[in-house]
């Protein structure tokens, strides 16, 4: 009853600081993971239920509503909870990778069907925020005004790509909350056991494929809902291609200062190039090709 106490302690605190500190969203999901995990579904929806209801009474006192913090766990920590059932059945992060996938695709069918067109509903919002806006502070710098329009305008052409943009972005907050529990577990029972299964990791060809042949149905008709469940897709494979970054740096022996550059340019320059890695290693299997270095004792 104790250890049910602080995970959901723990679990609520660092959800409610994640207004003040996003990525501490990762570490509530990483505590419903463990316990799931751990000690199964029951245990691990119990979990939820006692964090999320502390969450949610906390920021009510701060937000004055529960939807904005209920939406947040419920976005969150249900993926979370699902996959870490679906790792513990098949001890594999592997298929769970692809059930998240599954999942991520879903959630973009379910975008649409709840809201429609990103575009009918999104632009209508930032025409509203920049008349509000306008109402607030309707004298200004011409510039800065230039400026806010540029940038009302940037967002607008992206509304097409909202939905993938979205769900991807909460897909990778569950995967890091996944695998985050994932090494906490191996860290507390099985001590070095996280490694060699993190680095292993590999989608396998017929996902591989599927995601190919999204891409060349993208390219071919240039419809969004395509391109979004591409933009979906790319996080588990963005994944594979880290695991495949942290093996060749382990079997080559090479500094960890290279993990810390790879890293830093992660996002703004090597997404794309790490996802196709990671594409292609469905077949290249670069892993099996890169013969480890010795060791120089």
């Amino acid at each position: 009853m104790r250890g049910r106490g602080s995970a959901a302690l723990i679990a609520s605190v660092a959800a409610v600081s994640f207004w003040l500190f996003p990525p501490l969203l990762i570490v509530s999901g990483a505590v419903v993971a463990l316990v799931a995990l751990r000690r199964g579904p029951v245990e691990g929806a119990l979990i939820m239920a006692l964090a999320g209801t502390v969450a949610v009474a906390l920021s009510w006192q701060v937000l004055g509503a529960p939807w904005p913090m209920l939406d947040v766990l419920l976005t969150v920590w249900l993926p979370v909870w699902l996959l870490a059932l679906v790792l513990r059945a098949t001890i594999s992060l592997s298929q769970t990778l692809q059930a998240a996938a599954m999942l991520g695709l879903l959630g973009v069918a379910g975008f649409y069907l709840a809201l429609g067109d990103p575009v009918v509903w999104w632009n209508p919002l930032l025409d509203q925020f920049q008349q509000e806006l306008a109402t607030l502070a309707p004298v200004g710098p011409s510039g800065d005004q230039a400026l806010l329009e540029q940038w009302l305008e940037l967002l607008k052409a992206w509304a097409p790509w909202l939905p993938g943009q979205v769900v991807g972005a909460v897909m990778m907050v569950v995967l890091l909350a996944l695998l985050l529990g994932r090494w906490q577990q191996a860290l507390l029972f099985n001590p070095g056991g996280f490694r060699p299964e993190f680095h292993e990791l590999q989608l396998g060809r017929p996902l591989a494929t599927f995601t190919l042949a999204l891409f060349g149905a993208t390219l071919a008709f240039g419809w969004p809902p395509l391109a979004n469940g591409l933009l979906v897709l790319g996080v588990p494979y963005t994944v594979q291609g880290i695991t495949l970054v942290h093996a060749i740096v382990l079997k080559r022996r090479l500094s960890s200062a290279w993990l810390v550059l790879f890293y830093l340019l992660l996002v703004p320059l090597l997404s794309q190039v790490v996802m196709t890695l990671g594409v292609v290693d469905a077949w290249a299997d670069f892993r099996s090709r890169i013969r480890a270095r010795p060791d120089a004792n």
